[in-house]
């Protein structure tokens, strides 16, 4: 008789988040299968129940990551009623981010890394088109375009040596003067 899938919920959960927990720590290829599951405390059977491989374990966690990351962002931007409030709320956030992005970065390779760049600024995208909706920017060009301007420009801009050596407060100014000129 052939076994049922478990789709959500109990040890397959603890899996996905001690993996996810392990990864950011190790990176994907220190951390191994037998490490996650003496961490829930399974054998290596029961992993094998609810994944066929590190690798779909890892694009399940990465989907849960960013799933949750999404989610994440829309709250906490929703709340940003002016720019400052904005800048305020997501400099903390990337530079979390980054740290955690650090961890990995010796343990992934690029393309990977690369991707997971592009998934973060996807999971901005939306509450970047609602920021600007909301605060009823008067500009003639599609609001995903100006969005992804925004996004894409904030990226390059805080991804840059330059903005790294930036002190907090200039940071915030250099992210305001940013924002003034793709939004006024």
């Amino acid at each position: 008789m052939a076994r049922k899938p478990v789709l959500t919920g109990g040890k397959r959960d603890e899996i996905i988040h001690t993996a996810m927990k392990l990864f950011f720590e190790n990176g994907y290829e220190a951390t191994s299968v037998r490490m996650i599951m003496n961490e829930v405390g399974g054998e290596i059977g029961m992993f094998y129940h609810y994944f066929k491989s590190k690798d779909i374990l890892f694009d399940t966690v990465v989907e849960t990551f960013f799933t949750d990351y999404r989610k994440k962002v829309e709250e906490v931007m929703s709340n940003c009623a002016t720019r400052d409030d904005l800048v305020k709320t997501v400099l903390p956030m990337y530079e979390q981010a980054m740290d955690n992005m650090n961890k990995l970065k010796g343990n992934l390779h690029w393309t990977i890394l690369s991707s997971m760049h592009e998934e973060t600024l996807r999971a901005f995208l939306p509450a970047i088109e609602d920021l600007i909706k909301k605060w009823d920017v008067n500009n003639k060009t599609d609001v995903k375009i100006v969005a992804g301007q925004l996004l894409y420009g904030l990226s390059a801009t805080i991804h840059s040596e330059e903005f790294e050596e930036m002190t907090p407060e200039d940071k915030e100014e250099c992210i305001l003067e940013f924002l003034g000129r793709i939004l006024d």
